[in-house]
């Protein structure tokens, strides 16, 4: 204790606290041990960045490569180490890469997201772990998860072609991508489409980027703005519409790499990833290991970018209220209904 407090003083202190029940913190005290000596913790905790499906050392996609700068870059600002496992070594299983976690001492985990499943299942020791997910796809047993918000970026996309006086959108979706938002992407598609008669027929859905099965449904529809899932689906798709078709806008639902200045909603993966890690500190900090009892979801908007291929607004609209929200503002819910699920 400090000398300069009376003996009598503390006793009293000490006799009231032990009176309350109070008993001392072991990680604050071995952490105002560390401050009284005038250094820091020689040794960080670390939490364990667990691979779910095969990557090229994480760093196959844009996803991929900003997830785990994202979730590293977080950790380390909050004062811990982040060290990459994956599930795919030679051998390797859920149950055995628990038990390796629980031998090195790691009992908080960031599982990536996944670019190739809308689910998967995770076979651990769950009482020795805390965890949250990055990304939408659903994982048994129910976790904590970080994602984007399909819901309000698709919403953004339709209020923006609206703004620019775009009145027959079309949208090109890949069914996974789709399926793993849950179909919100569909849903506020519809919701938001300026003619609602027209928004069934006005939307197509591929097993994959390949837009040329295509090719007679656009001429058909004759659309003034096309919405695609990736920004590489777009010189596809103007080949199919051919030279007279120059003028019309497309817009990207996930802008990762934003080399052809498209415009478009970027997700924000980094940031995703980033909240990802929040959620695993904060089950260590109040040491909560095993499934939660009531998962959250931290959803994050992404953000507009304003790049060339839509035209500019034609005038400053007063958009939806949830439009005027700081763009950055991530939701969390507790619903796990499926209108919940972006």
């Amino acid at each position: 204790g400090n000398p300069k407090i009376p003996l009598a003083t503390r006793d009293r202190v000490k006799q009231l606290a032990d009176k309350m029940g109070y008993r001392p913190h072991p990680a604050v005290a071995t952490l105002m041990a560390h401050i009284k000596a005038g250094r820091q913790p020689k040794a960080r905790t670390k939490i364990a960045f667990v691979w779910i499906e095969p990557v090229a050392g994480g760093r196959e996609t844009p996803f991929h490569r900003q997830s785990i700068a994202g979730a590293r870059r977080r950790a380390q600002e909050r004062g811990y180490l982040l060290e990459e496992f994956s599930l795919f070594e030679p051998g390797m299983t859920s149950l055995r890469l628990s038990q390796i976690l629980r031998t090195r001492g790691i009992n908080g985990i960031v599982f990536s997201g996944s670019e190739r499943n809308t689910s998967f299942h995770l076979e651990m020791n769950w009482q020795w772990h805390c965890a949250a997910i990055i990304g939408n796809a659903r994982c048994s047993p129910e976790l904590h998860r970080a994602g984007h918000y399909h819901f309000m970026g698709m919403r953004r996309i339709m209020t923006e072609l609206s703004a620019r006086g775009y009145r027959r959108p079309v949208g090109i979706l890949e069914s996974i991508v789709n399926e793993r938002a849950s179909r919100t992407l569909e849903a506020a598609f519809f919701a938001y489409h300026p003619s609602p008669s027209k928004a069934h027929a006005s939307l197509a859905k591929l097993p994959s980027t390949d837009p040329s099965p295509l090719a007679r449904w656009l001429r058909q529809q004759r659309p003034d703005a096309i919405i695609v899932t990736k920004q590489h689906m777009i010189e596809p798709v103007r080949a199919l519409l051919g030279p007279t078709q120059r003028d019309i806008g497309f817009a990207v639902i996930s802008i990762e790499e934003n080399v052809g200045r498209a415009s478009g909603v970027d997700p924000g993966h980094e940031r995703v990833a980033a909240n990802a890690v929040d959620l695993v500190i904060d089950q260590l900090v109040q040491n909560e290991l095993g499934v939660p009892a009531n998962p959250k979801e931290l959803l994050f908007d992404g953000h507009w970018i304003e790049g060339t291929s839509l035209r500019k607004p034609k005038s400053m609209i007063e958009l939806p209220s949830a439009i005027h929200t700081p763009e950055n503002l991530d939701r969390t819910t507790q619903s796990r209904g499926r209108a919940a699920r972006r």
